[in-house]
Parts: structure tokens; C-alpha cells; sequence
């Protein structure tokens, strides 16, 4: 299976010449001295960008530990606001129905039919 090309164009002749001297006094390939070189370059590149991610993600942590403390804090005040309101529900007397009431009126919606 042939493997796929990768055409490199070198803009810069003077780039392209001191690739051909480098490449034969280290006796290798243009092609291998310039995969090396890649290799190179994206392994560092690779590692400034993971240390540059790892960064951010911690920045993001910190952010956001902060915010939730923020929210959690914001929740109990305002459930204490709401605990310290009155009750909107009036309390009042369920009157028992009386025994010759008949089985249907019996139990919970007994308690809260209208007189």
C-alpha cells in the first residue's frame, strides 16, 4: 500500500539550502531531517500547549469553587429571608364530621368540603 505524500514547499531558498547542508553533513535525508524537525517542533509545541490547558483548567477550578461558594452562600440567605416571612398559610380547626354524617363525606375530603 503506498503511503500518502506530503508535498512541502520551502518558500524561503536560502531555508532550503541550509536544510540540504545540514542534511548531508548529519548523512541523512532532506525528507528524514526535515520529519525530525517536525517531531521536534510539534513535542514541544504539544507540551507548552498541555502546560498552557493544564493552567487554564485550574484557573477554571479556582473560578469555579469560588462561584459555587457564592451560590451555596447566596442560598442560605435567602432561605433564612424566607424562613424569617409569615406563613401564608392561615392555620385553622378541621372540624370531625358528625357520626350520622354519611360514608361518602368521610376522611380527607370531608375535612375540606365548604360549609
Amino acid at each position: 500500500m503506498a503511503r500518502p505524500t506530503f508535498p512541502l514547499r520551502l518558500r524561503d531558498d536560502r531555508l532550503r539550502d541550509l536544510v540540504r547542508i545540514v542534511a548531508e553533513r548529519e548523512g541523512i535525508s532532506q525528507n528524514e531531517l526535515l520529519e525530525q524537525a517536525a517531531e521536534h517542533e510539534v513535542l514541544a509545541r504539544g507540551a507548552l500547549l498541555a502546560d498552557e490547558l493544564e493552567a487554564s483548567a485550574a484557573r477554571l477550578r479556582t473560578v469555579r469553587a469560588k462561584a459555587m461558594t457564592t451560590l451555596v452562600e447566596a442560598s442560605v440567605q435567602e432561605f433564612v429571608e424566607a424562613e424569617a416571612r409569615t406563613d401564608p398559610l392561615r392555620p385553622r380547626r378541621i372540624e370531625r364530621p358528625d357520626e350520622s354524617a354519611s360514608a361518602g363525606s368521610i376522611g380527607a375530603v370531608a375535612a375540606f368540603r365548604r360549609r
